[in-house]
């Protein structure tokens, strides 16, 4: 999917500059990685991420979708819908 594959790709920017600070930290990121458990975002940097992939996609999210976003694959589904919208 390649809205899937774009938003990974924007995700892996947006994290490399904590990765080459700590690598340890480092994880592979898939449809199924979690925002919060698997790569540790506070919800701080899930918002700052979100603007990132709306300046990119040039689309608006609404917050009160988010709450069932929980992996980048449920992030896909959101930005595809609001591609088609």
């Amino acid at each position: 999917d390649s809205i899937e594959q774009q938003i990974i790709s924007l995700l892996v920017s947006y994290l490399a500059p904590r990765w080459e600070a700590d690598p340890q930290t480092r994880t592979e990121v898939t449809g199924a990685t979690n925002l919060t458990s698997d790569l540790t975002l506070d919800s701080f940097q899930v918002m700052e991420f979100l603007m990132e992939i709306e300046d990119a996609l040039d689309l608006a999210i609404d917050m009160n979708s988010l709450s069932d976003v929980h992996t980048v694959s449920d992030l896909a589904a959101l930005v595809a819908l609001r591609l088609k919208a």
